[in-house]
Formats: structure tokens, sequence, C-alpha cells
């Protein structure tokens, strides 16, 4: 199954074309004509509850209730920071396994391997040659990241918002499920549908924020974890 679901990324490239020559030729049953629904995860890492419930319920959900939904396997994201090929090509595979074993159905939603969709990486290039360098220097997740790393960090995280953008823009996306931290990801991708539109002509969807529910028991567990790094650094005598 997982092997089936990959050889969609290849249905993806005719449905790409299709959608950018008009909607007669995008011939996708829908049941509300108005919504596209485009999300991604990162292979990398082994998924938890927390993965469940602030991520893939929602997918699960959404595929029932919108009729034209896609899901992306962002391997190209995963790249940022140094990965074995093998291991990650493996993970890949796992990824979609787990995603089909929690309920995201093929027959109801696309689900694609990032990186087997050149247009991805395409229309990233154009945006990226419309973005300043300061607006992705000034987003949050950026400071933090390189906060964390060795020697700072390197070209493609600083821009992998805008390959993000790229990846929601590419199918015309009119809706994306975010997390909080994601809300600034998300406007720099409004803002560079709205100037592409501008410069030349309307084209992109601008696309809207489904903001995932929060889950309670985790804020609960954040503030205990936090609870527990202060007591351990007031006991430790080295600090």
């Amino acid at each position: 199954m997982a092997m089936r679901s990959m050889r969609k990324a290849r249905g993806c490239w005719s449905f790409i074309r299709a959608l950018h020559k008009g909607p007669e030729a995008a011939q996708t049953p829908q049941k509300d004509a108005v919504k596209r629904v485009f999300s991604g995860i990162q292979p990398t890492g082994i998924p938890h509850l927390g993965n469940y419930l602030g991520a893939i319920e929602t997918w699960v959900r959404l595929q029932e209730e919108h009729g034209s939904v896609l899901y992306s396997i962002v391997d190209l994201h995963s790249i940022t920071i140094p990965q074995e090929p093998a291991v990650l090509q493996q993970s890949i595979l796992d990824m979609t396994a787990i995603l089909l074993a929690c309920g995201i159905n093929p027959e109801k939603s696309i689900l694609f391997q990032q990186s087997q969709v050149s247009e991805h990486t395409q229309l990233s290039w154009i945006l990226t040659c419309m973005v300043r360098l300061p607006r992705l220097q000034h987003l949050h997740q950026w400071k933090v990241k390189i906060a964390t790393q060795k020697h700072g960090g390197t070209v493609g995280l600083l821009t992998y918002p805008v390959l993000q953008a790229a990846d929601i823009l590419l199918y015309k996306s009119t809706h994306v499920p975010v997390g909080e931290d994601q809300v600034q990801h998300m406007e720099l991708v409004q803002d560079l549908a709205r100037e592409f539109n501008k410069k030349y002509g309307e084209f992109f969807p601008v696309p809207r924020s489904i903001l995932k529910c929060k889950v309670p028991w985790k804020e609960s567990l954040r503030r205990k974890t936090r609870g527990l790094v202060i007591t351990s650094k007031e006991q430790s005598p080295h600090r």
C-alpha cells in the first residue's frame, strides 16, 4: 500500500499541468468546489501521540470534509539538516505506512512524496527571487533554530519557508491546516501569493489557515516539564 501511494506522485505532474490550464482541464470530483486543502509532514523522527492529535487526526477529518485534499511527505524539507540517504528513504516508506495505518485514505486524498514532483523546487526558486532576505531572517522559527545549531543555520534552513510556500501555492490550495508556530510562515505564503498576483495577474488563491485545535493536556505537560527543568537547575550544583 505504501508503494501504491508513492506512485500517485507521478499523477501529480499531469494534475498540476491540468490545474494551471484551467478548471475545465482539471477533472477532480469535489464535495466542496471552493476549497482545496494542502498539508505536508516530514518523514524524519518517530510519530508519537502528539503528532496524531496535532496533525494526523486533523488530516483524517479533512479528507472526509473536502473533496480536494493533498497530503505530501515533504522529504526536501528534512534535508535542511544532514540525513543518511538510505535512512531517509526508509523513513519515507515508514511515514507512508504510518499515515495509511492512521486512516489516510488514497481514495479520498492524494498522498505523495514531495521530491517526486519537480515543480515544487521550480516554483520555490521563482518565489525565492521575490522575497527579501530580512523578511526570512526575522521569522521567529529561524531565530530559534539557529540558536540551537553550532555553526548557524544553512541557507536551506533559512529559505525553507519559501519552499513551503511553493508546496502550498503550486496546487492553488485555498486552505492549510497549521499550528500556532506556523502562523508567520502562512503570512509569508499569503504575501507571496498577493505579490505574484500583483505582478503577473490573478493566478494564485490567497490561502487561509485552518488553525489546529489546542490539545489541553499538551499545554499542561509543557508547564510540568518547564517546572521539572527549573527544579533540576535549582538542585544542580553545577549552575
